[in-house]
């Protein structure tokens, strides 16, 4: 799944990345070369420990953690380049408002990637996991995205390569904001 999140993003250097519901901070650590500055948003401190201990270990100094709310981000608007929600959404009963937050935080020209299970009939995952949804077909995670004027240039799916559950596709939205910001002006302006 990362080769293909990595080929997906591309090796092209960007400014900033803001990683919804970072977990343990792998999405900071995969593309530490690429951003000039990077943060982990997270509504658990127990995973934002887990998250500070690996940055430090792994010597990534331009990238922090720290606790928020997805549905209410205490951000400066449209100021990411690539904003990465890695297997959240199916912890939300309504994942749209979350989108919507995640929309207001790209900059002109940004990218959002969304990382999730496909649709699946796998009831233990609510009993075991605490998992709201039980997955997300493409056409609820593109209506999301282009209901927030994003353009979907990209739909990926992955097989599961746990023995276990074989039946799991993990899925990759790629949206882009349409948005390009015109040179000596600093409001965006549509392409």
């Amino acid at each position: 799944m990362e080769a293909e999140l990595c080929k997906l993003v591309g090796n092209q250097p960007f400014d900033s990345l803001l990683d919804l519901g970072t977990g343990t901070g792998r999405i900071l650590e995969l593309f530490k070369d690429q951003y000039r500055k990077g943060l982990g948003i997270d509504a658990s401190r127990d995973m934002l420990t887990i998250a500070r201990d690996k940055l430090d270990q792994s010597g990534i100094t331009h990238a922090s953690v720290r606790q928020g709310d997805i549905f209410n981000l205490a951000l400066e608007r449209e100021s990411y380049d690539l904003i990465v929600i890695h297997q959240v959404l199916h912890f939300l009963h309504d994942p749209a408002p979350a989108i919507n937050e995640a929309c207001k935080m790209l900059a002109p020209g940004g990218r959002l990637v969304i990382i999730d299970f496909a649709p699946h009939e796998l009831e233990y995952m609510r009993s075991d996991f605490a998992h709201a949804r039980l997955g997300f077909s493409h056409e609820s995670v593109s209506g999301w995205m282009t209901a927030n004027g994003l353009d979907v240039e990209k739909i990926s799916d992955l097989s599961s390569d746990n023995s276990q559950d074989k039946t799991l596709t993990v899925s990759i939205w790629l949206g882009k904001d349409p948005r390009i910001l015109m040179a000596g002006d600093n409001s965006a302006s549509i392409a």
